[in-house]
């Protein structure tokens, strides 16, 4: 069983590799599936998938909720890059037969000023994005030492700008797997599988990724993250790391760092780039993270995750 699930985790990363050497890169869209939703994952570098454990799992390997063992309420504010906002809501529940999960994203821009062809003023408009999915997960092999955990989500997307508007489907799938070596996890994660958007008569592929991860938990105070990233349509691979702190029991300190592998990534928006880090909060039930994100030129971002268990 060990010699087959490994034999399927290199299939399942290998797979976006050589599909993508038969695609030439271009353009998705959609982008705004590619932001971080949760600010211990973006202050650990979004190394994640192996690590994922919590509500947030919805968004990095849906196969994490599995663990979760309690209900859970989670929201995200980020004032983002030229008076862009960022929010997400998500919310899970373990069952008898395996974990639920819902979650929102919503990508908003204040009033943006109109023109015409002559560059005259023709009033302004609105754009947004909003991703709703619907989240499950459960374990097998769960009477085996090694069990295995997996994970689904499907997405209704929808974006919009003026009286334009653009809706599409997409499907994540992802596992987890509990290695020989204690307290070793091993992740694998497809997100954003699914048709062309149209948008305006013009179809452009969604950001499909392929993802596998490590995460390891040392005397349950020290956790290592290593996650490699593929992303298929944009032929561009990264790397991420991460870790976290735990000195105390209410205090965590978390430091992450990105690696593109193809330089022209630096330009991306919704690249991580370079060190960032920040500091999560434990009070019962209820918790806090923050985490720094810098974006060179274009300023840095603050994000602040609120989460209750109930």
């Amino acid at each position: 069983m060990k010699k087959k699930i490994l034999v399927f985790a290199v299939t399942f990363f290998a797979l976006p590799f050589y599909i993508s050497t038969f695609l030439s890169a271009s353009n998705t869209g959609a982008s705004f599936l590619s932001i971080g939703t949760s600010a211990r994952a973006i202050s650990m570098g979004s190394a994640y998938v192996g690590v994922a454990n919590d509500v947030s799992a919805i968004n990095y390997n849906p196969a994490g909720l599995s663990q979760v063992k309690e209900s859970q309420l989670m929201g995200q504010h980020t004032e983002w890059i030229s008076d862009i906002k960022h929010d997400f809501l998500a919310f899970t529940r373990p069952t008898l037969n395996g974990t639920m999960g819902l979650s929102v994203i919503y990508l908003s821009q204040d009033s943006i000023e109109g023109r015409d062809e002559n560059r005259q003023r023709t009033g302004s408009f609105n754009a947004y994005d909003v991703a709703t999915t619907l989240s499950y997960s459960t374990v097998i092999l769960s009477e085996t030492k090694n069990p295995v955990s997996i994970g689904t989500n499907i997405k209704i997307i929808q974006q919009k700008i003026e009286s334009e508007s653009a809706t599409g489907v997409a499907v994540d799938i992802g596992t987890q797997y509990d290695t020989s070596i204690n307290n070793l996890k091993l992740g694998l994660s497809f997100q954003n599988i699914g048709p062309k958007m149209t948008f305006i008569q013009e179809g452009y592929n969604l950001p499909l990724t392929a993802t596998i991860g490590l995460g390891y938990t040392l005397k349950r105070a020290i956790t290592f993250a290593l996650d490699i990233k593929r992303k298929v349509y944009d032929n561009k691979t990264e790397i991420l790391l991460g870790t976290e702190v735990t000195p105390i029991s209410l205090l965590a300190l978390r430091l992450g760092y990105l690696k593109s592998v193809n330089p022209e990534t630096i330009s991306s928006i919704s690249n991580f780039k370079g060190i960032g880090g920040g500091l999560g909060l434990k009070i019962n039930k209820f918790s806090t993270d923050y985490a720094f994100v810098p974006y060179g030129d274009l300023g840095n971002t603050h994000r602040l995750s609120f989460g209750v268990k109930f």
